[in-house]
């Protein structure tokens, strides 16, 4: 598969997710997650699944739980909404870059108010 149709694949993906888990999806914990990119193997067999999670630390790690155990409902309904020939595997990755995004900026704030 080539770059452009794994990309085009990976925003269908993500879009399609973040649609399952505010419309078909019961669980409050899984409304705590935003699909920030999802990255396609070469041979689109497999698919990681970047996601960001708001709240106090407690639902942080509550919606991660939620992740982990809605996998199979998720690609179920990925198979339901997009036109692909074989559904990727599905692995989820808590991306913490925009926390360490905020962090750096903070730092920055800080010392700009120094001097």
């Amino acid at each position: 598969m080539d770059e452009r149709r794994r990309s085009r694949v990976g925003g269908d993906i993500q879009q399609a997710l973040m649609e399952i888990v505010s419309r078909e999806t019961s669980d409050p914990r899984l409304g705590r997650i935003i699909v920030t990119r999802v990255k396609v193997s070469r041979d689109g067999s497999h698919a990681s699944v970047f996601y960001e999670t708001s709240g106090t630390d407690e639902q942080q790690s509550e919606a991660v739980e939620a992740v982990e155990s809605a996998a199979a409902f998720l690609r179920r309904g990925l198979a339901s909404m997009l036109s692909l020939r074989t559904v990727p595997a599905l692995s989820f990755v808590h991306d913490e870059s925009g926390e360490e995004g905020d962090r750096v900026l903070g730092i920055m704030r800080g010392l700009g108010d120094e001097s």
